[in-house]
């Protein structure tokens, strides 16, 4: 299991599987609330990083504080691998 998960794996993620132009996206770059993504692309977006960074993503966590960027969501792997 692929347990590794950076910025330039989701900029890779966002634009060869979800169609985003990551051209001047960044860690603090809003994702949902900008409508770069929709509300489609949220269970895409976490069966995805469950897979690669080899965690279980709770229904409580499924808010924009810990998906709304790329430094976001890379801030909730962390927490959430520490335990």
């Amino acid at each position: 299991m692929i347990t590794t998960m950076n910025t330039d794996i989701l900029l890779d993620y966002l634009k060869d599987r979800l169609g985003v132009d990551t051209d001047g996206v960044d860690d603090s770059t809003p994702l949902f609330s900008s409508s770069l993504l929709d509300s489609f692309s949220i269970v895409e977006l976490i069966c995805f990083i469950e897979t690669q960074a080899g965690i279980k993503m709770d229904a409580w966590d499924v808010t924009l504080d810990n998906l709304d960027s790329i430094g976001q969501i890379l801030r909730y792997v962390e927490l959430k691998k520490a335990g």
